[in-house]
């Protein structure tokens, strides 16, 4: 057995809001029922950043992890109550720390914010446990199964991805059921001009965001059928488990069910994989567990036949799970800055791109530097907490 590496230290760097361009456009989400909030999303939506923790050990290393959003909620989870848990614990105890925060939670529920929380967490765990190991997490979790992958876009750049030589691109669908008719074609025509745009070639695919329903989605389906749509994503609300199997039942299309985003844990995954459900899952490894969880429903994955392409795949913190699992073919890449004031960059990563593929690299742990004086500086001060 590894000799203890006891925790010192847990911090949490909320950080300010920064880059999301999808917020300036019509997206249809849950809250296109309402006319006041179908214009953006920025009427509606909270303004909780990303969030760093950092884990300090008595050996001297540092874990570093991340989640993407709800990085204010996530620190008052982590400071008013992970934090008493981890102090003092052996950082290598990865399994059991990881439960330990999970079955002491179970009472606030499984999703959002505190499942960031948890998997922000875990990732620093990996982190250090790769970093006493002198190797990459990717490493830890049998290697890279392929020397790279390929990357799809997200986001509006067209000319970006041709540039670049990305896998396809994924738009935001603009309008829900709430748009009737006219947003329909609206759709449609935007799925047109961007087939016309990428060529035969490259993949197309539709992020719904939870904004449809089942009739909507099965009347989109086919009439995008002429312009080869990759997949349509999370198109109904999280945990209609029912909603999916009537779209399964009812799918007469060539097009891909993909969804997943917003469900957390193995236990989320579980109904969908054992009844095949989707056909791409895209649990954020920021998200839905860190690491250890992402690791059992990758098991699921692969027994259901279910290709994982995880959300916001492009952080080093999910690449290094991607570029291991057998059953992930593509890496999504989100043009989201990591730049904050004075135009330096909150993290750096050994990773590379090129030519539309992600090469992993070969430092400890994530192989991520980050910037301690630039998340300081950006640091959300809505809550402080004391020795933070």
């Amino acid at each position: 057995m590894a000799k203890p590496t006891k925790i010192t230290a847990v911090r949490t760097y909320p950080l300010l809001m920064s880059g999301d361009t999808s917020n300036e456009h019509p997206v249809a989400c849950p809250m296109s029922v309402y006319p006041e909030y179908r214009k953006s999303r920025s009427l509606w939506r909270d303004d909780f950043g990303p969030l760093l923790v950092r884990i300090d050990t008595d050996a001297g290393i540092e874990g570093v992890g991340y989640t993407s959003m709800g990085g204010v909620a996530c620190a008052v989870t982590i400071e008013l109550h992970l934090k008493r848990l981890l102090l003092g614990q052996d950082a290598n105890r990865v399994e059991r720390l990881s439960d330990i925060m999970v079955r002491s939670t179970y009472h606030h529920g499984r999703d959002g914010f505190l499942m960031h929380g948890i998997s922000a967490i875990d990732l620093a765990l990996w982190d250090i446990r790769g970093k006493l190991a002198g190797q990459p997490v990717c490493s830890l979790l049998g290697g890279p199964v392929q020397e790279s992958l390929p990357c799809y876009m997200t986001g509006y750049d067209a000319a970006k991805v041709q540039r670049e030589n990305f896998l396809g691109l994924k738009i935001p669908l603009k309008y829900g059921p709430a748009s009737g008719r006219e947003g329909l074609k609206a759709n449609v025509a935007d799925v047109a001009a961007l087939r016309e745009t990428l060529g035969p070639d490259r993949d197309i695919m539709l992020d719904c965001w939870m904004g449809l329903d089942v009739p909507y989605t099965l009347e989109l389906a086919h009439a995008l059928e002429p312009f080869r749509v990759r997949w349509i994503e999370e198109p109904l609300v999280a945990g209609d488990i029912d909603g999916y199997r009537q779209l399964r039942r009812a799918w007469r299309s060539d097009t891909l069910i993909a969804t997943g985003e917003h469900e957390t844990l193995v236990r989320g995954a579980l109904p969908f994989m054992n009844e095949r459900l989707a056909d791409v899952w895209q649990a954020d490894v920021t998200w839905a567990g860190g690491i250890t969880e992402m690791t059992k429903i990758a098991a699921l994955a692969l027994g259901a036949g279910v290709k994982i392409i995880p959300h916001y795949g492009y952080t080093p913190w999910a690449a290094h799970f991607i570029l291991a699992c057998q059953a992930s073919p593509a890496i999504e890449w989100y043009d989201l800055t990591q730049e904050f004031g004075g135009g330096r960059a909150l993290f750096t990563s050994d990773m590379a791109l090129r030519d539309g593929r992600l090469f992993p690299g070969s430092a400890p742990g994530f192989g991520v530097s980050v910037d301690w004086d630039v998340a300081e500086a950006n640091r959300d001060r809505r809550v402080t907490f004391a020795g933070s």
